[in-house]
């Protein structure tokens, strides 16, 4: 048994998806953009120390070694993302960039108008303190705190 384990091949992982929930491909590739962008990062500040380092050939060539190897891992990880974008679409469902969620979230966020739930908010009958506990119920007459959907 080898002491490194080898990386799922992409056919490997391309049948693995298949019976994976909607929800965790979208997780999967959460994770994936985030492994990314710390591949990138770390590339950089190997780069930065390599221009400003006085070390020796031999130690340049290792770090150097060490950017090659995160440039391919990266290449490899945005071929998954893609295995999973191919996923999502052959199962007939729109695929949606995260980035693109997230710059509708903070556009929602920042938004001056009120975001609501229901048609009470739409018919006004629920405004400032009694307002705030829209949302909040109870659950079959527990006193456990919370919100229940």
């Amino acid at each position: 048994m080898s002491s490194e384990s080898l990386p799922i091949s992409p056919e490997a992982f391309a049948e693995a998806i298949k019976e994976l929930p909607l929800a965790v491909l979208y997780s999967k590739v959460s994770e994936l953009t985030n492994s990314i962008a710390h591949l990138h990062r770390s590339n950089a500040e190997l780069r930065s120390y390599l221009e400003e380092s006085n070390d020796s050939e031999e130690d340049r060539k290792e770090l150097e070694g060490y950017i090659t190897e995160n440039d391919g891992v990266a290449v490899s990880m945005n071929e998954r993302i893609l295995l999973l974008k191919t996923e999502v679409e052959n199962r007939g469902q729109p695929w949606i960039e995260l980035d693109e969620l997230e710059k509708d979230a903070k556009e929602i966020a920042s938004a001056d108008v009120p975001v609501a739930n229901g048609n009470e908010a739409e018919n006004g009958t629920r405004s400032g303190a009694a307002g705030a506990g829209a949302g909040q119920g109870t659950h079959d007459g527990d006193n456990e705190d919370g919100v229940y959907l």
